[in-house]
């Protein structure tokens, strides 16, 4: 509906936006023949710098620009009033060198003088190709018939073109850069500073076939990354940069067999390995700090033994792995209850939980099993345990009849608390559980673990199902799906239930995933585009409340890739072959030849 009214500004009075012309007021200030052209729902990308200066009506920021260009010609091409959910709200940017016109509802462009057709024209067919995609996209879709492999092919080759559009969007917008911002057009590199979406998406452009695109961002990191990599900021996460860098790049080199993959690796691997203590415990941060939680968590250091035992395998040295792999032995030491220990570990006590600080720490017991040739028994029985503690005291029925992962509150003496808050990271739990109840020495509890997984895998479906938008929120408190009692109802493009179907069709093949994750993509493609890449969702209850200028890299890294490989019906990723690291970068079980 959103893309369907700015489709309609789009055609309306002739060009981009409401178009009319004001005089500026009798204030004396300004000549009497000067006049704006304002454009309402326009926004204007500019490749040069940009002022905002707050608290000017529409009328006085088109002067500003005016008299800003008199003094400086070319300085100011147009202001623009932002939207009353931007960040700071209707102030008025001041914008030089303008390269073309986006739709972006609620923000208002003025003109000191006439727009150029031109900068309208491409966004008119921005629009246009967009509103087709939203045709062909909603005749895909099958409710309660099995899709044709014809069908399947066609989906998967919308999710292509999504992430063409997205990986557009940050080659030109934001190359070398960390991020692109899709709703103001920028950059952002202020998080890692070491073009992390180009990194994380390596392993995406290669399974979706953008083997031109794949080299592209090939050849610029191996110039440019060690460079990079020696400048990490003290503030930057260990953990972030292991998963989507580390990950990423060893996955790059076990698709592609480039070594160059594999030596930039090794690079970033020393750097967070230089930073591990001789118990295997990691900090969360390059400067030795702590992250939100304000203490040395679960996944700080259980999640980077897969990344290091394929090091270790890959270059046939062992001490890659051997300091991380000690976390193992000093957390079994440590305070827990039935195989779940406390985010912060060293306190004994606090939250537990399925979802920050606690989920890939338990995910890789099971995939470092996998990883070892399943013959680490320990990792085993620490996966089995955990999975137990799942079973016995986080689970609750609603009152919707749906099954909820609630997080859990322990003084490390007595049984612990439920605190009903489940989150969408916990979606990842279908994939945890359904793998491992396929493994033979799950037999005695494989068909209760499935009927979890499924369950589970079910109520992540109805967080997006039962929302206006098609998308779910970061959360759900109170076992409450309108969110009566959420407080963070945003979408910021997560991929944990993509993952999680994806699982449980590779694995019990049920056709009502591959459904739900196209209805989901589907809900993206409607909600989230933008012309430069698909932005976050400030509340799934009501769109209209806007977009989060956020497209962090997980969406091409996970989201998409899960979504493609649901619908790809020839895909060649399969799980017997294949462990994925947190990040969704697939590592081969076996050692390839060179």
């Amino acid at each position: 509906q959103q893309q369907q009214q700015q489709h309609q500004q789009l055609n309306s009075s002739g060009g981009l936006g409401a178009k009319q012309t004001n005089q500026v007021g009798p204030a004396g200030e300004v000549p009497p023949s000067f006049t704006c052209t304002f454009r309402d729902g326009v926004d204007y990308v500019s490749s040069g710098p940009e002022d905002v200066v707050e608290k000017l009506s529409d009328e006085q920021c088109c002067k500003r620009c005016k008299s800003r260009n008199d003094a400086s010609p070319g300085s100011c091409m147009v202001g623009v009033i932002s939207a009353d959910y931007d960040k700071p709200p209707r102030a008025c940017w001041l914008k030089g060198r303008v390269m073309r016109a986006t739709a972006k509802e609620g923000v208002r462009a003025c003109w000191p003088s006439t727009p150029p057709q031109d900068l309208e024209g491409q966004a008119v067919t921005d629009m246009e190709e967009h509103q087709e995609r939203l045709k062909a996209v909603s005749a895909l879709s099958s409710p309660g018939v099995v899709p044709s492999h014809s069908i399947l092919l066609q989906r998967a080759e919308a999710i292509r073109a999504a992430t063409r559009h997205a990986w557009s969007a940050y080659v030109r917008l934001a190359w070398g850069k960390d991020e692109v911002k899709p709703v103001s057009s920028r950059a952002l590199d202020s998080v890692f500073g070491h073009a992390v979406t180009m990194v994380d998406a390596l392993s995406t452009l290669w399974i979706m076939g953008f083997k031109e695109e794949f080299q592209q961002a090939r050849e610029w990191l191996v110039i440019n990354l060690p460079g990079r990599l020696g400048k990490l900021v003290k503030r930057v996460s260990v953990f972030e940069t292991t998963i989507r860098t580390l990950g990423g790049l060893l996955s790059a080199y076990d698709l592609s067999r480039d070594s160059a993959f594999l030596d930039l690796a090794k690079m970033v691997g020393k750097k967070i390995r230089s930073l591990t203590s001789s118990a295997g415990v990691t900090p969360y941060t390059f400067g030795r700090g702590n992250g939100g939680s304000k203490c040395k968590t679960l996944t700080d250091s259980g999640t980077n033994q897969l990344e290091f035992r394929y090091l270790a395998r890959e270059t046939g040295d062992k001490s890659w792995s051997e300091s991380s792999d000690r976390f193992y032995d000093m957390i079994r030491g440590r305070p827990s209850v039935d195989g779940l220990w406390p985010n912060c570990w060293e306190s004994g006590k606090g939250r537990i939980t399925m979802g920050a600080d606690g989920d890939s720490f338990y995910e890789y017991l099971l995939k470092a099993w996998i990883f070892s040739g399943k013959t680490d028994d320990v990792l085993w029985d620490m996966y089995d345990r955990a999975v137990t503690g799942l079973e016995k005291h986080m689970l609750q029925k609603g009152p919707d009849g749906l099954t909820y992962v609630q997080e859990l509150s322990w003084t490390g003496e007595d049984a612990p608390k439920q605190v009903e808050d489940m989150e969408h990271l916990t979606c990842f739990l279908p994939g945890w559980l359904s793998l491992g109840a396929s493994m033979p020495r799950a037999n005695a509890t494989r068909k209760r673990r499935l009927a979890l997984a499924e369950s589970i895998a079910n109520t992540c479906w109805h967080m997006y199902h039962r929302q206006p938008t098609g998308l779910a929120p970061e959360r759900v408190q109170s076992m409450q799906m309108d969110l009566s009692k959420t407080d963070t109802r945003e979408y910021i493009l997560r991929p944990e239930a993509a993952e999680g179907w994806w699982y449980m069709h590779e694995l019990t093949g049920a056709p009502q995933y591959r459904e739900w994750g196209w209805r989901a993509f589907a809900a993206m493609e409607d909600v989230l585009w933008t012309p430069d890449g698909y932005a976050s969702l400030k509340d799934v209850r009501d769109e209209g409340r806007g977009h989060l200028d956020r497209m962090e890299s997980f969406f091409i890294a996970e989201t998409l890739k899960y979504l493609f490989l649901l619908q790809d019906p020839d895909n060649t990723i399969k799980l017997d072959k294949y462990v994925f690291n947190t990040e969704g970068h697939p590592l081969s079980i076996s050692k390839l030849p060179q």
